[in-house]
């Protein structure tokens, strides 16, 4: 994307002055940065409906990876789903020879319809979102390792 929406260009100025961190726009118009801990994070953005927040922790971890079935997998990420405020994960169908990846997103609605959000608004909750997904993220391990030691 070469110009910025005013949408994207609202989602960067947060990411930037309030987490401190490096955004970019893709071929989409996410805004896309790398946190420290993390690593690739993206707000999926779209300018027909901005006031739809969604901020996406992508492909960040799979099953075997963990030691799970795919069946175990679910009952954790299902776990994690109930217990965690605003998480969202997420696990796909599998692919053919290529298994899923689980991602962690965490979505509200920040505005009023066909409204652009509030730049004090998103400064005040960018932090907490993105502690949200880190929180899940973590919780989705600790709930595998539960699992594994109990079985």
């Amino acid at each position: 994307m070469s110009t910025p929406t005013p949408l994207s260009a609202l989602y960067q100025t947060v990411v930037q002055e309030e987490l401190g961190l490096v955004a970019s726009f893709d071929e989409q118009g996410d805004v896309v940065f790398k946190h420290p801990d993390m690593g690739i994070m993206y707000f999926s953005l779209s300018d027909s409906d901005p006031e739809f927040l969604r901020l996406v922790y992508p492909s960040f971890v799979q099953a075997d990876e963990l030691e799970l079935t795919r069946e175990q997998f679910l009952e954790v990420i299902n776990v994690v789903n109930n217990r965690c405020k605003a998480i969202k994960l997420t696990l796909p169908q599998e692919e053919a020879g290529r298994p899923a990846r689980v991602s962690a997103s965490v979505e509200s609605f920040v505005a009023g319809p066909d409204t652009l959000p509030n730049l004090a608004l998103l400064r005040a909750i960018v932090a907490r979102c993105v502690s949200a997904v880190r929180h899940g993220a973590h919780e989705l391990v600790k709930q595998s390792m539960e699992l594994k030691q109990g079985n």
